[in-house]
């Protein structure tokens, strides 16, 4: 966890526990936040990884509003995936 003004410049790996979500009787999606949070990762030119833990429907639509709200993919990656969770940490 980090403080809203902590900047860390070789950031490479944030990881969302849980999507942002407003705090209403019915949640949304926090654009504002999430951008905030995986922002903290690809500074200055270099490569970085976000990765959202889902383990809901809900949490799974969530990440899609972000999808299309940013107009960016958001790859969906088994947990057991290892070859491709290897190919990510390469790329990134």
């Amino acid at each position: 966890m980090s403080a809203p003004c902590l900047d860390i410049p070789s950031v490479k790996l944030v990881v969302n526990y849980d999507p942002p979500v407003t705090f209403e009787e019915n949640p949304q999606p926090d654009y504002d936040t999430y951008l905030h949070r995986i922002g903290r990762t690809g500074r200055f030119g270099k490569g970085g990884i976000a990765v959202n833990l889902v383990d809901s429907a809900r949490a799974e639509g969530y990440v899609r509003k972000f999808e299309e709200y940013f107009n960016r993919p958001i790859e969906t990656v088994a947990y057991d995936d290892f070859d491709r969770l290897d190919e990510i940490e390469e790329e990134g």
